[in-house]
């Protein structure tokens, strides 16, 4: 996957991995999971597996509720702690809808879109034509080819400076001047067949600020039988 951001955004940012400590673990991912809970404590829960092989760092639960929805969950560990969660199903233009409005009523906004490798970053794009720009570029990718995976990167705001906001010429610029504790929540749209339809949809809930140098080796839960 493509990242949005830029090689000197990466180091600036993969920099912030070393302030993972006591105040991190109370940067909550999604209710019940909070950044830096250690291994061991999400692997005793109830009906908790935990993963092998390429799956080793991970621990998998089904029956995680979020908006309103049982997920299964699988939760991505370093050694020191919890780094991110996944939320997967059945994929429906139904539950994705769902998934859209209630980001929308928890005022996340939608900065950034993944079209396979191709990464569209509407803060750039809007600066140089305006949200027609991001639409025409976005047609231009689905209309090549059939994607095979669609991510939609949804971002709290909230503490984020209006300032910086307004004046960010991209996403990855942004992200520089973000707190570490901005959450990031990529809705993927993913095939696990010949077409799109046939997919699941992903949730994945993480701190880029925190961890982006992790990111790129998270493993995807379409490829885990049951993480057993």
């Amino acid at each position: 996957m493509r990242s949005l951001f830029s090689g000197k955004c990466i180091v600036v940012l993969a920099a912030a991995t070393l302030l993972m400590s006591g105040v991190a673990a109370a940067m909550p991912l999604l209710p019940g999971f909070a950044y830096g809970t250690p291994k061991s404590e999400i692997a005793g829960r109830e009906g908790a597996v935990v993963g092998k092989e390429a799956f080793v760092e991970s621990v998998f639960l089904k029956g995680v509720t979020w908006a309103s929805y049982a997920w299964t969950a699988q939760c991505h560990f370093t050694a020191e702690g919890l780094t991110g969660v996944t939320l997967y199903s059945t994929y429906s233009r139904e539950l994705l809808n769902h998934v859209s409005a209630h980001l929308k009523e928890q005022k996340f906004q939608l900065l950034g879109m993944i079209v396979d490798d191709k990464a569209l970053d509407m803060i750039s794009l809007a600066k140089v034509g305006g949200y027609g720009a991001f639409q025409k570029r976005f047609r231009e990718l689905t209309r090549a080819k059939i994607p095979q995976k669609i991510s939609y990167e949804w971002f709290d705001v909230a503490k984020i400076h209006q300032e910086h906001l307004d004046n960010a010429a991209s996403l990855g610029q942004l992200l520089m001047l973000a707190p570490k504790d901005t959450l990031q929540i990529e809705v993927t749209q993913s095939a696990t067949g010949e077409k799109l339809e046939d997919s699941r949809l992903l949730i994945h809930f993480f701190y880029p600020v925190m961890d982006v140098s992790i990111r790129s080796q998270l493993h995807s839960p379409n490829d885990a039988a049951s993480g057993e």
